[in-house]
């Protein structure tokens, strides 16, 4: 062996950076219990300092829920934002950094003339006084110029299902509604015909009046035949699937309702009106339409009825109107309705004769079938069925002209349409009425076959329609579109926040666990 062999024999093998961390750790930082339990401190007390600073950014957390139960939903945002009303939030008995002051906190964030305040005796006992609020409970007050509102988080932050034992989380449609009542003095008042076994807001429409109240509604019931007349602080009057046909008197005051430009919703059920109602039918020539109610729809397109169950069917929405147009835009919207009737016109110029506009919201597809004869089984049935699309809900609007106008002959028309057209615009009415052949799409019944858990109402968009036709109808500015959906919370998230969970749910602690399983090897093999 030559002396560069030799010499070069001698070296000692070159450690990687990795072996040198290694053996640093082990000799300078482990080498006796004191500077082991000093490194952890230290570690801990950096964890500590981070995890605090991260708080104080008071950064939003992450909802990954498929339905966005931890964030508040687009459509909250946008009618949030257009509050222009400095808006104060007292949370009472709600400790700082809780998940419900946490959701309350985004609606500061998201305008800033929302203001969100910790209510204590210490702070504020006058406040606490004025409102006689006691220890133990958990409140949110409201203040808006001189108005205020109190919401109780026991019981108006959530519904229950009694018949499934479910709770029902309402939290953002209560407070987002909440804020846009005191905001504003729009409240319309909502009238439902009673005294022909239409359906109930104490009975079938539960659902449909717990929203309407917390999206602040002023809901009241009215019977035609004592009443004698529509009440003139009426903004909207629903006739909810009648069974028995009106009285003359009673088709006389909504007629008049009508002619000074009340606006209506009406709806029918297959087989849940007697096969003649002359006296309500006047009410539906007024806009040229009728509801046959005598026959279902029988949807053979699958991709848009319930395997197996043709009559139980998705419609297609219209993209136009603003009661659907945002239904429309979600990706996730459904109805669902179960044998819905359909909607019978005039002519197009008998609709212009009478001074109707119309648009047609939901219908079924060109494949659809119409069942006219309901006694008979569905396989007789369809041998004599309609093929083709079925109107099944349309809003008609109606232009009541003046008094003087309707007078006039047609050449004092043309006359005043050429030389005042614009002063005739203002002197004209218009009453719109929306017409749905279904009513049971928004009831508290459950349909088995869809869900044995939740009402009809609450699937889908059905409420959704509902309440952007009442919103729509009684001029309600700043109203939900589309609502939260509480039903489920699955876990939806997307590909890169799913790594970060799975790292921070897995790959840490198992990391936290190899690195004291190292520590405590090394340690042992030193003794």
């Amino acid at each position: 062996m030559n002396d560069k062999e030799l010499i070069k024999s001698d070296k000692k093998p070159k450690k990687s950076f990795k072996e040198t961390i290694a053996l640093m750790i082990r000799k300078k930082w482990l080498s006796n219990t004191s500077q082991t339990i000093l490194i952890v401190v230290v570690l801990f007390s950096v964890f500590l300092a981070i995890n605090l600073y991260v708080q104080s950014l008071n950064i939003d957390t992450i909802d990954i829920t498929k339905n966005k139960i931890y964030s508040l939903s687009k459509a909250s945002e946008d009618v949030i934002k257009k509050v222009d009303k400095n808006v104060t939030i007292y949370l009472y008995g709600i400790e700082e950094g809780s998940m419900l002051s946490n959701f309350v906190h985004k609606y500061e964030k998201l305008n800033n003339k929302i203001k969100v305040e910790l209510l204590t005796e210490e702070k504020n006992l006058a406040k606490v006084q004025e409102y006689d609020l006691e220890s133990g409970y958990e409140i949110i007050v409201m203040e808006c110029d001189g108005a205020s509102k109190i919401i109780d988080t026991s019981y108006e932050l959530y519904s229950y299902d009694y018949s499934t034992g479910q709770e029902i989380d309402l939290t953002e449609q209560t407070i987002t509604n909440s804020i846009l009542s005191i905001s504003s003095n729009d409240k319309p008042k909502i009238y439902f015909t009673t005294g022909h076994e239409e359906y109930g807001l104490d009975t079938e429409l539960g659902v449909l009046s717990t929203y309407l109240k917390n999206e602040s509604y002023i809901t009241s019931t009215i019977n035609l035949l004592t009443e004698n007349k529509v009440p003139e602080d009426c903004n909207l009057l629903v006739i909810m699937a009648p069974i028995k046909d009106f009285m003359e008197p009673e088709v006389e005051s909504i007629l008049n309702y009508i002619n000074r430009g009340g606006d209506l919703i009406i709806s029918s059920d297959v087989g849940n009106i007697a096969e003649t109602y002359p006296n309500l039918q006047r009410v539906f020539d007024q806009y040229g339409v009728k509801i046959n109610h005598t026959g279902y729809v029988y949807e053979t397109d699958s991709k848009y009825s319930l395997s197996n169950y043709p009559n139980i069917f998705m419609p297609q929405v219209s993209s136009s109107n603003e009661i659907t147009s945002e239904m429309y835009t979600d990706g996730n919207f459904t109805l669902w309705f179960v044998y819905a009737g359909r909607l019978e016109f005039e002519s197009d110029d008998k609709l212009k004769e009478l001074n109707v506009l119309r648009e047609d919201l939901l219908t079924s597809t060109e494949n659809s079938l119409f069942i006219s004869d309901i006694d008979k089984s569905a396989t007789e049935a369809v041998n004599s069925a309609t093929k083709g699309k079925s109107i099944i809900s349309s809003v008609l609007t109606k232009t009541i002209l003046d008094d003087s106008k309707i007078s006039e002959t047609t050449e004092e028309k043309e006359a005043d349409n050429i030389n005042d057209e614009n002063d005739s615009k203002l002197d004209d009415k218009e009453s719109t009425a929306v017409f749905i052949a279904n009513s049971s799409f928004i009831t508290d019944y459950k349909v088995e076959q869809l869900s044995s858990s939740y009402p009809i109402s609450y699937l889908g968009n059905n409420r959704d329609f509902m309440l952007n036709s009442i919103g729509f109808l009684s001029k309600k500015e700043n109203s939900l579109k589309i609502r939260k959906d509480m039903s489920s919370s699955t876990y939806a998230p997307t590909a890169q926040q799913h790594r970060i969970v799975m790292t921070i749910i897995f790959l840490i602690p198992i990391l936290i666990i190899v690195l004291g399983i190292v520590v405590w090897q090394l340690r042992r093999r030193k003794r």
